[in-house]
């Protein structure tokens, strides 16, 4: 049976990195959240309104799962 030889040698340099560390920081890339203060209010007849719109599309569940989608596509949780 042969045995393989480790070598010393590695694929990866262990020295320091071809690459170079930006200057500066990176900008993001998504925008910083509103203030809750610009958010409209739901009220209660904006959510059952919209789960009465999920019961009749068909693609809904129970009223309380109506309720909840409804109340979570408008608060935007």
């Amino acid at each position: 049976m042969a045995t393989k030889k480790s070598s010393s040698s590695s694929s990866f340099s262990r020295g320091s990195s071809s690459r170079s560390t930006p200057a500066s920081t990176v900008a993001r890339n998504t925008p910083v959240p509103r203030p809750s203060a610009t958010r409209r209010e739901v009220t209660h007849e904006m959510i059952a309104k919209r789960a009465y719109e999920i019961y009749v599309s068909g693609k809904g569940g129970s009223q309380i799962d109506n309720w909840l989608r409804a109340e979570r596509e408008l608060k935007g949780f």
